[in-house]
């Protein structure tokens, strides 16, 4: 019986912990540390570009899809915490549900061991096994959930992150995109602390080089000549602009 006193004891330390985690959770909106770029209107856009007849400046364009949306969801550290929070809690409910099993086969192979109360005991056990088992399952749901790819997907379909042709503008004072809808944003430079490269983009960062503030494809088509190197290029003009 003191075991499975320390059995029920564990089950409801899981199920706190279970119930903190259920109010963690990422719906279709925008992840904390990847900003969507269409939080501008197309007039800041405007007025930003109004001189880019008179100032060196580089076009890029680029068709966003779910690979690059699901590249920018990969480097968000909310994400990966949240998901091994949820692979943590999947472990300790199967280890949980385990020892609820190990513990239902010794009460039904020893009947006279635990007298009149082993029909009760049984009963609690076999409900302690299914929701743990049912705790497992849906941590490996959030698990999935979670994964950027999933988060990808959802962000496309909610209108988070637009598909399509995105326009890209470097200039001396910064770099401007325009989504497929129009909406449009301006960066500065001087905003930006660094830039980290991924497979298919360049990750513009800021807050010492902790936050996605941005990005440029690194296969955008446009009026960069041939060769140029556009990693440089950026690193160099965050620089001048710091």
């Amino acid at each position: 019986m003191a075991i499975v006193r320390a059995l029920s004891r564990s089950f409801v330390i899981l199920i706190a912990f279970f119930l903190m985690r259920t109010g963690t959770f990422v719906t279709r909106q925008a992840i904390p540390g990847v900003q969507p770029f269409t939080t501008a209107g197309s007039g800041s856009y405007i007025l930003d570009m109004s001189m880019a007849e008179t100032t060196d400046s580089t076009v890029l364009r680029y068709e966003l899809g779910w690979e690059d949306v699901r590249e920018i969801m990969a480097t968000s550290r909310i994400l990966v915490l949240m998901r091994r929070s949820w692979t943590v809690a999947g472990i300790m409910f199967a280890g949980l549900l385990a020892e609820s099993i190990a513990l239902l086969r010794t009460v039904v192979a020893r009947p006279a061991v635990y007298g009149p109360g082993q029909g009760a005991l049984r009963g609690e056990l076999i409900a302690a096994a299914g929701l743990c088992a049912l705790l497992v399952c849906w941590s490996a749901l959030r698990v999935w959930r979670l994964s950027p790819g999933h988060q990808a997907r959802h962000a496309l379909a909610a209108g988070v992150w637009q598909s399509g042709v995105h326009q890209y503008k470097l200039r001396d004072e910064g770099v401007a995109w325009k989504a497929p809808d129009g909406s449009a944003v301006f960066l500065p430079w001087s905003a930006l602390t660094g830039v980290r490269e991924t497979g298919r983009m360049f990750l513009l960062l800021d807050q010492g080089n902790q936050h996605v503030r941005g990005f440029l494809p690194k296969a955008g088509g446009g009026d960069l000549a041939p060769g140029t190197g556009l990693g440089e290029l950026i690193r160099t003009r965050i620089a001048a602009g710091s």
